[in-house]
Formats: C-alpha cells, structure tokens, sequence
C-alpha cells in the first residue's frame, strides 16, 4: 500500500501521463514522498483526474471541461402589415436553421469521491481524508472527448388583427404556429430507452436501448410535436367619457424550445465512446495486498477498460467492452415521445391617473406552465426487490442497465401574483423642491414539481411525480421597491448664493425589501443510488431529512452554541434528523410500510430576508452653453445591513444551519461607496 502523510497533502501537484496516468510530486522543497498513482486512460489528457471530499473541497480543474464550442444560427424573416378601415392586420414568417458543433470534454480525466458516509463500499474509514490517503476511493467517473454535429430548424408563422372596435375598445386576435424540430447528430450518435426492446443497428446489446434506424427509434433526440398552435387575445378599455381610467387584459398559449443541452451528451456515452461510473467493493478485513481502487479502478471494479475510445463495430458485445451497465452519473437521455413544453398566459391590469401627477396601477398576473422538461429516472428498482425494471427482461445479464435520467415531460408549475404601483410624476412641493418617486409592491406565489435543469430540484420520483409539488426554488413571494428623485431647492433657499454652487444637485434613494429563498434540506444520502434507498426506487439523492421538533430560528447576526458547536445559527440543526434512515431494521425494502422520502417535504421553510438602501446624490454645474460637469457619490447598502445568504443545509455537514456568506450575484456586500466625475460636451 502506498501512503503519505498528511502534513505533505498541501504541497502537492499532479502530473499525468498518459499510460502512467495520474502521480503525486511534492514541491522541490520537500524530500520525495511515495508515489500515488492513479491508472486511467483517458481519450485525451488536459489535466489531473479530479479529487473530491464529502467536505466539498476539490482538487483538479473544472469537470466541464476544456469544451470546445461552434455555434452557427441563421434567421431569415419577414411580416406584412395591411390597414383596412378600423382593422390592422399584421402576418409573417421566420425561419431559423441552427448548427451545434461541440467537443464536450466532461469528467475527460476522471473524478475520484471519497465520502465519510461512503457509497456501496462503507464507509471504509468513516473519514474522506483518510481514505483518500490509504486510496480507498468510494466511486470513480470517467468520460470521453465527445464531438457532436447537432442540426435543427425552427420555424413559426403567426396572424393578428387590431380591431377598433369603438372609440374606447381595441381587440387584440391572432393565431401563431411554431415548429421545432428535434436535434439530430448527423453521425446518428444518439439512443433512447424503450423497455424490453432489441436493436437491430447494435444488435448485441441489452434489450432496452434503441437506436436511430431502429423500429420505434426517432432520428434524433425525440419525435416531432407539430402540434404547437399558440392563440392570442387582448383587449384595452377605457370606460366612460374619462381618459383617467385604462383597463387592459389579455391571454396567450407560449410555447419553450427544446434545449441542446436535452440531448448535448448523448454522444458522450456508449456505444459511441466509452463511459465508466464505478462503485468499488466493500472490505470486510484488514487486505493483505495493495487495494486497487486508485491505481486500477478497472480492476478494482471488476470491469474491463474500456478507454480510450474506439471505433463501435455493429456487433459488439457490451458486456465484454465494459459497456455495461448503461446509465448511472452524467449520462441523460430524452423520452423519445417528448413534447414542447407551454405556458398559458393571463393578466388583468387597471390604472387610474389622479389629478396630474400620480398614476395609481393594479394587477393581476398568472401563468399554469405545462410539459414543463425534468429528470426522472426511468430505471427505478421495483419496489420490494433490489431489481430494476430495464434489466429483467430475458437475455439482459442483471447490472444491463444502471439508473437512467431522462428527460421528460414532467413538470407542472403556476404563478399567481399581485402588483401594485403607485408613481408621482416629477413635481415641485413647496419647501422642498422638485420630488418624484416611484412605490411598487408584489405578492405573488410560484409552485412547481421541479425547477428546472441545474436547479436544485431538477428531479422527480418515478412512481409519484408530484410528490414534491411545492414552491418553487426561486419563489419570492413579497417584494417592495421605493425609489425617487429629490432635485434639492438649495438656489430657493439661498437665492442670493452662486447658481454653479446653489443648482443641479438631486438625490436618489431607492429602497427594496423581500422575503426569504426557499430552504431545502436533504437526508445527506449516499450519491451513487446503487441501491434501492429509503423510497425503495433507488432515488435516494430526493430524499429529505425527518422533522423531529419544531424549527426554533435565531438571529444571524448573534452567535449561538448548540450542542457544543458555537456559529452564527439561522436554526437550530436538532430539529432534523435522518438516523431513521441508518437505523437497525430500517428495510424498505421488505418493509412497505417504511418507505419513505422523509416527512420535511421539499422546500419547507425559508432563509432570511432582505432589505437594502442604496443612494446616489449628484450635482451638475453648467460650465458653458456647450459644457457640463457632473460629480456623482454612489453608495450602495448605505447603511451597510448584513445581506445573509442562506444558512448551510447539508444535514452531515459541520456548519449545518450556519449563515457563513452575506451577499449574492445581484446584492453588494458591504457598503461600497464609489465618486465619479464626468465632463459632458
């Protein structure tokens, strides 16, 4: 066994070689330690194999990449407008052909994950560090460089008529047809899962996966919808003799285009490039020899290698190229029967003007989103086995198939909201100078089954969908902003005084406050989902934590010790647990009745809220008829507020309901205070 100690950890770089893969070198000025060696192949070496810890530290460069990117879109359109007495109609047309030629280097030089819950091995120490030292590596992922050629049209034609019905009512009809065809890669590298099916263009491989120019196999990534009308309609009314009053509505069918990233690495997996996602054996005593997860992973798996990529013969065997099981982590296919995901679109919105400066506005504003694209797996286990549907079919060896993310048409979501405005037009009050602001206000809720691709929640439960319908991750469901212009009356004041000094000088407040994003916390499990977890369906990365006490929260900005740790707590972690999860005789397995995905529910309360002032006061002096000078002091969170994030919700971490970070990519952080001088001519 091959080891080192842990004081030289912080002084390592890795070097690879191609055959002789992945070693430890310490800096120069350290005496030279053992080596660790890594044995992997890959199709083409740009860096480290990657090294991740359950603490979330990573060591090796970025997953997603070096990517290599060639993106050609064409448009060519036009609309024709023909006015008839009170009628304004409106047709046209667009075409646009799109190109995607890509070279997808992901996971290219591996990853290996060391866990303290460990996956199907263990945990081996119970500490990743350790393990890492020993080279007792839970899991090991490996991909190819995968070029694509991805082709597709879009296509959409729409008609409107606005009719003038009276002097105060217009209507607003029109129809608009969209087309998109699927993505197809001109070399044919792409495949769809359908249950107890064989191939005839690989026929050698599991019954399950099919292939273009296979019977039930679409060309591309998924079957023509040509199904996408979308009809529009809207009114403005503005009642009695009054211009003071407008009412306006209006309703629509939106239609989404599918994303490349949907079939993007199609090209990536097997059979037309090689693919590993190892989990490696358990010890069970103290081993006599060297463990081999690190130095051969094949081996240790008991795998074959099946790197570097080679060209497929029609008639391979993927059992013996290690081809199998097909599935398991990065790899995402498209339901071959997709369709495009809409929207139905509403709003009802009515302003008043009240005298001649304040405009007062009310609305309501709503969407129900349907076919919306997310993950499921469509290999669960069948609950009350360790069996997973694709591989019971007769001839499949028993690990053909691995879990199967893919996207499909399971998403639902609705907003609702209500939005207030109230706006003063710019105008002099007595005393103070020429004011105008601007009051706005939402109230709005936003619930879905999952948000989206790379959201935090991008997955649903094969056998219950909707079973964590809830708000959507990026629900805010109260916002206020309160902004305005203050032109100060210092030349009424002083009117004696110099005019460059005494004019030109305004300040601009604005304000905004809203509630808290949504907090989702998880049961921690084990990522690798080779076995059938708490559900019994092998999902167990959807599992949340347990509820055991009602949630006390605390004030952030205060310092708290629970059960002996001593953070800036935003709740208190012991009102959650998940030991039922890990505890003797839990076997949902065998036991219907305990089967679960925790009792939390998926985003089940929310992190701090926030409120922020910013302010700008600016003075421009006239020089000349030709000239001006303007000076600016910006002051962003003037009163510098701790903007939190939300605390940390990994239940197995050790800062579990801890605030560490303030700030965020749309908030300053501290007060930032920033002069400018500008010279307008």
């Amino acid at each position: 066994m091959k080891t080192f100690s842990t004081a030289l950890l912080n002084d390592f770089r890795f070097t690879a070689q191609r055959n002789n893969n992945l070693q430890a070198v310490p800096a120069k000025k350290l005496p030279t330690p053992p080596e660790l060696g890594i044995g992997i192949t890959p199709d083409e070496l740009v860096g480290p194999t990657i090294v991740s810890f359950s603490s979330g530290m990573i060591a090796g460069f970025s997953n997603q990449g070096p990517t290599r990117l060639i993106d050609n879109t064409f448009t060519t359109g036009d609309t024709l407008t023909w006015l008839k007495g009170r009628h304004t109609f409106k047709t046209g047309a667009s075409l646009t052909p799109y190109q995607d030629n890509t070279v997808y280097d992901f996971y290219i030089n591996g990853r290996f994950y060391f866990r303290d819950t460990g996956g199907i091995s263990g945990p081996y120490s119970k500490n990743d560090r350790a393990d890492f030292l020993l080279g007792l590596a839970d899991e090991f992922l490996q991909y190819p460089a995968a070029p694509s050629n991805i082709r597709s049209k879009w296509i959409a034609a729409f008609f409107q008529d606005e009719w003038k019905v009276t002097r105060n009512l217009v209507l607003s009809l029109g129809m608009r047809y969209e087309y998109s065809s699927p993505k197809y890669d001109t070399q044919g590298r792409s495949f769809t899962w359908e249950l107890g099916q064989q191939s005839k263009v690989f026929p050698n491989a599991p019954r399950g996966i099919l292939f273009p120019g296979d019977t039930n196999a679409p060309k591309g990534s998924n079957f023509a919808d040509k199904n996408d009308w979308g009809p529009r309609f809207g009114f403005a009314w503005s009642p009695g003799n009054s211009v003071k009053t407008s009412i306006r509505g209006g309703f629509g069918v939106f239609y989404d285009i599918l994303k490349a990233e949907d079939n993007l690495q199609f090209n990536g997996q097997a059979p037309f490039f090689a693919f590993a996602d190892l989990a490696f054996n358990p010890l069970t005593d103290n081993p006599a020899a060297e463990v081999l997860n690190m130095t051969k992973p094949f081996i240790a798996a008991g795998q074959p290698n099946p790197f570097p990529s080679r060209p497929t013969p029609k008639d391979i065997n993927f059992a013996a190229a290690g081809y199998l099981p097909l599935g398991g982590g990065g790899v995402y296919s498209v339901d071959p029967n997709l369709r495009t995901p809409y929207v139905y679109q509403y709003n009802l919105d009515i302003q008043r003007e009240f005298g001649s400066n304040i405009l007062f506005d009310i609305a309501y504003s709503g969407t129900s989103s349907h076919k919306l694209t997310g993950l499921v797996d469509s290999n669960p286990f069948i609950p009350g086995t360790t069996s997973r549907i694709f591989n019971l079919p007769s001839g499949n060896p028993a690990n053909a198939f691995s879990y199967l993310d893919t996207f499909g048409n399971v998403g639902l979501a609705n907003y609702n909201s209500l939005q207030v405005e109230l706006r003063g037009r710019p105008r002099e009050v007595r005393g103070l100078g020429n004011i105008s602001y601007q009051f706005s206000y939402t109230y709005s809720k936003s619930i879905d089954t999952t948000s989206g691709f790379r959201a935090n929640n991008t997955r649903v439960p094969y056998f219950d969908r909707k079973h964590f319908r809830a708000v959507s991750d990026y629900d805010l469901p109260q916002f206020i902003s309160l902004s305005g212009t203050w032109e100060l009356p210092f030349q009424k004041a002083w009117g004696g005084g110099p005019s460059r000094l005494t004019r030109g000088w305004t300040i601009q407040p604005i304000f905004n406050y809203r509630s808290g994003e949504p907090i989702d916390v998880g049961a921690g499990l084990s990522r690798s989902r080779t076995a059938p977890g708490p559900s019994g369906a092998g999902d167990q990365t959807l599992v949340r934590a347990n509820l055991v006490a009602p949630i006390t929260f605390f004030d952030p900005h205060v310092s708290q010790t629970l059960n002996g740790k001593k953070g800036n707590y935003f709740f208190d972690p012991a009102a959650f647990s998940r030991a039922e999860f890990t505890a003797a005789g839990f076997d949902p397995v065998n036991n219907p009745s305990q089967r679960t995905y925790g009792n939390l529910g998926r985003n089940a309360f929310r992190g701090p809220t926030r409120a922020n002032f910013d302010v700008s006061i600016a003075k421009i002096t006239k020089i000349d008829e030709s000239r001006k000078l303007e000076f600016r002091a910006d002051m962003f969170n003037a009163f510098n507020y701790a903007l939190f994030r939300n605390p940390t919700t990994s239940i197995t971490s050790g800062t579990f309901g801890q605030i560490s970070s303030t700030g965020s990519s749309t908030d300053s952080q501290p007060r930032v205070i920033q002069l400018a001088l500008r010279l307008i001519f």
